[in-house]
């Protein structure tokens, strides 16, 4: 079985703490430990397809754009494109996997989303 990664526009990368505060974890904790490797697997372990294409593909492919549709079949909003970071994120399991039953990607997201926002306001 093959697992789409998840595609995630940053304007910036969010620090530990902040990431921690969104979810509403106090630091020091089980929980802040567990959503520490989640924090990893968002901003430590992806691959940041902007900084790749600059560094090896802007040669080959005429824009960022053209490069995400044709190198990685993915296809963004303009707005979307201006981001700073676009992170592929692949989940590694634990609490991001889609079969784990607590999983809670989504509300991960959702958090990620709610402080990118407040970035852009």
């Amino acid at each position: 079985m093959t697992e789409t990664a998840l595609v995630l526009p940053m304007s910036r990368i969010p620090s530990v703490q902040e990431f921690l505060n969104i979810l509403k974890i106090k630091p020091g904790g089980f929980a802040a430990q567990l959503f520490t490797t989640v924090y990893d697997q968002f901003f430590g372990w992806s691959k940041d397809l902007r900084s790749e294409y600059e560094r090896y593909y802007c040669v080959e492919y005429p824009t960022f754009a053209n490069y995400l549709e044709l190198a990685h079949e993915i296809y963004l909003e303009p707005a979307e494109l201006e981001k700073a970071y676009i992170l592929k994120i692949k989940s590694r399991g634990g609490l991001l996997e889609e079969a784990y039953e607590e999983n809670v990607r989504d509300t991960v997201i959702d958090c990620i989303r709610k402080l990118e926002n407040s970035y852009e306001n």
